[in-house]
């Protein structure tokens, strides 16, 4: 159906177009005039991505409500072993990957460094200072899905190479892990030898970042 145009939005000239440039002007005049009255002619649309959108019969595409921000993984919601089969020996060391694994019904995410004790027992004193970090790796925050698994490479010196002077030899139970940004360590039992002292430029355990997926051994 045609649409009626009010008649305030057409006038006639009061005096004929004399030459063919006023009667341009003329005609581009009445364009505006029918435009800013609200008057689109058939087949044409507003330029712009709407109007495009509109010419062509496509649906407008609206970008998606920025959604909250993903939580930070919790202990409870996080299934903490050593994936011992990943292992890898190095000249003077070996290394074994910590993995965690998503056990909740929503996506969680890890970024950063686990912090890593090693103690006596379950609820036993401390062995030596925290665990060290490798900065050398870039961290990057890491999503995992309802059943996700991400890990964390484990670096552990083998302390017979260190003199018993400097190291104070004991024998850890295993060890407290702390996921990145969690609250509450998990525990992991797993004897090795340790040293009660500080070591001066290293320690018996340094931890890499944490990464997606299961790890490969020899990628560490």
């Amino acid at each position: 159906m045609s649409r009626r145009i009010p008649g305030s939005c057409l006038r006639a000239p009061r005096q004929p177009a004399a030459i063919a440039a006023a009667a341009a002007a003329a005609a581009a005049a009445l364009t505006v005039a029918l435009a800013a009255c609200g008057s689109v002619p058939a087949g044409s649309a507003p330029a712009g991505p709407a109007g495009a959108a509109a010419s062509s019969g496509a649906a407008r595409t609206v970008p998606a409500a920025t959604g909250p921000a993903i939580a930070t993984c919790t202990a409870s919601g996080l299934k903490v072993r050593l994936d011992t089969a990943a292992a890898g020996v190095a000249a003077g060391s070996y290394y074994v990957p910590l993995e965690f694994t998503n056990v909740t019904g929503q996506a969680c995410q890890l970024s950063g460094y686990p912090a890593v004790t090693l103690t006596s027992g379950v609820s036993g004193r401390q062995i030596g200072p925290q665990a060290a970090v490798d900065r050398s790796v870039r961290s990057a925050a890491v999503r995992l899905a309802p059943g996700g698994i991400a890990h964390a490479w484990l670096q552990v010196t083998d302390v017979a190479n260190i003199p018993a002077s400097k190291c104070h030899p004991a024998t850890a139970a295993g060890m407290r892990v702390e996921a990145p940004g969690a609250r509450r360590a998990s525990y992991l039992a797993h004897r090795l030898p340790a040293c009660t002292a500080a070591l001066a430029g290293s320690g018996v355990i340094t931890v890499h970042p944490v990464q997606p997926g299961r790890a490969r051994r020899g990628t560490a």
